[in-house]
């Protein structure tokens, strides 16, 4: 609550990119601006905006909003996204309404009428590209790479330390790295520095003690359930001990309860697991490097069944990244834990391994992992842990093998979703497709649809099937036109043709006669105007 006090130490201050004052005193002549003065705010990082005030800082009332000023917090809610508290100050000289605007979150800034405001003397002045571009790119700062308060080196473990040294100096093939004492090896990594030990220091190496002490929420949790549909776990376990320490045995908790998944491809019995470990570990490191460590009372989450592996991690994906985007671009959250995950070789800091994890679930006929349950707060991932279709990844390795060609994770991926059809996001890899007999058309023009080829399901003896997908299609789009009819909406040819783009004009008038044929339609009119009923 604002004071009267705090008021008149406001009004002494001349007008900046955080302060503004109006006038306002019986009608706010800038009430259609209000909305873009509190966007330019929030973009400046915040500030107060003043009505009954003159631009010497003077006190002259306003009646603006009397009585309904609660109201106008919800329609800012509504056209910036952001919470502006409104404050009603009874000054001696008069009413004085405050406008509390905070900040913009983080890589958001605030549009509104369609535009990027920002303050430009005393005006406001739409954004220009560069200001844009770096605030659109932000990011939050480097959490792990703050110094812990009343952290030492005598807090960390002694034991990972060495292994971090161990480790350093494998993935580095520099054998005097293991020779460094703790000071130098962890001053070099960047997780000590003068002025003491950082979060990545203490999430890597700290004791257990001093992290539920200093970082109680750097902790993971593993439930299994034999059944994933039940409420209660069979089994639990948590950790909240120096990473360094605990990740091999994190692995090993989860790999106790793995499953083998034989299948046979002629004489030779291959076998896939259901939870594979370079995914896994994948999965477990990106959770511990990207999370957010400040998002308070949550810790990464695995539950695991005979059926997923699922990993849930705090705080939503880091921008530029998306759901749409998220095999292709990369971000980081934590750069100095990042980076030394990179250096310890527990992970590439410029990939986030999910293209790995996407790869390795497709071609052990998995199919595609699942992070359709992520938003904004969390990052929640699902790797399927049963074999879908073996068939097709054996298919692809005797065509590959077969005509001497390789496939790409993006072609394994796109024929993927083809196989579960879906439509395909890269056209480039079509004609690649076709040409080699791996997909075939259903419909024409527009809304082509494809499928696997014949050849695949009769390399397996299961032509039949085949031709029941491909029919399917067929049948599907005559009982649809059927029911239009039925339902007594335009129905000439030219109507029933433009709801199926994918079909010829040729296409639709088989149907037709089809249906004409089996007594279910007949036509009135012209051939061309004519209309179709039912009987």
């Amino acid at each position: 609550m604002t004071t009267i006090q705090e008021l008149n130490r406001w009004l002494e201050q001349p007008e900046n990119y955080h302060l503004e004052f109006k006038e306002a005193r019986n009608k706010f002549n800038y009430e259609r601006k209000l909305v873009d003065y509190c966007a330019a705010l929030a973009n400046e990082g915040g500030g107060k905006l003043l009505l009954g005030v003159n631009d010497n800082g003077e006190v002259v009332g306003s009646n603006v909003f009397f009585g309904t000023h609660t109201k106008e917090a919800n329609k800012l809610l509504d056209q910036i996204g952001l919470r502006v508290d409104i404050e009603e100050l009874n000054h001696p000289q008069g009413r004085v309404l405050v406008f509390h605007v905070p900040p913009h979150y983080l890589g958001k800034p605030v549009r509104s009428n369609g535009i990027y405001w920002m303050r430009a003397g005393e005006s406001l002045t739409p954004m220009d590209e560069q200001t844009l571009l770096r605030k659109l790119s932000a990011t939050e700062p480097d959490y792990t790479a703050e110094i812990v308060s009343g952290l030492s080196i005598d807090d960390l473990d002694k034991a990972a330390i060495e292994k971090l040294k161990s480790m350093w100096s494998k993935e580095s093939a520099r054998e005097e790295y293991n020779d460094y004492v703790s000071e130098k090896a962890l001053m070099n990594l960047g997780l000590l520095t003068e002025s003491g030990i950082t979060y990545a220091g203490l999430i890597l190496l700290g004791k257990p003690e001093k992290i539920r002490e200093k970082l109680p929420d750097a902790e993971i949790i593993f439930e299994w359930r034999n059944n994933p549909d039940q409420i209660h776990h069979d089994f639990r376990k948590s950790w909240r001990d120096p990473f360094i320490n605990i990740d091999e045995d994190i692995w090993n908790t989860i790999n106790a309860r793995n499953i083998v998944i034989p299948f046979q491809e002629g004489f030779v019995r291959r076998e896939v697991l259901g939870f594979d470990k370079k995914s896994v570990r994948e999965a477990v490191h990106n959770a511990v490097m990207h999370r957010s460590y400040t998002a308070s009372g949550r810790s990464v989450f695995i539950k695991a069944s005979p059926v997923e592996f699922y990993i849930e991690s705090p705080g939503g994906l880091v921008p530029p990244v998306t759901l749409e985007n998220i095999l292709r671009e990369r971000a980081w959250r934590n750069r100095l834990l990042a980076e030394t995950f990179e250096k310890v070789g527990f992970a590439e800091r410029s990939s986030q391994g999910i293209d790995d994890i996407f790869n390795k679930s497709i071609r052990d006929g998995k199919g595609i992992p699942d992070l359709s349950r992520t938003d904004s707060n969390t990052v929640r991932l699902s790797i399927p842990a049963q074999v879908k279709d073996e068939d097709f990844i054996l298919y692809l390795e005797r065509v590959a093998n077969e005509k001497q060609i390789s496939f790409s994770f993006e072609e394994i991926y796109e024929l993927e979703r083809i196989r579960e059809n879906q439509r395909i996001e890269n056209p480039q890899f079509k004609k690649k497709f076709i040409q080699e007999g791996l997909i075939e058309p259903i419909g024409k023009g527009r809304g082509t649809k494809y499928i696997l080829s014949r050849k695949y399901y009769e390399a397996f003896g299961q032509s039949g099937r085949h031709t029941r997908i491909k029919g399917l299609e067929r049948s599907k789009v005559k009982e649809l036109i059927l029911n239009h009819i039925k339902e007594g909406k335009p129905s000439r040819r030219i109507d029933l043709a433009s709801g199926f783009p994918e079909y010829s004009p040729q296409d639709i008038s088989n149907i037709l006669q089809e249906l004409k044929k089996v007594g279910k339609i007949f036509h009135q009119g012209s051939a061309i105007g004519g209309v179709w009923h039912t009987k």
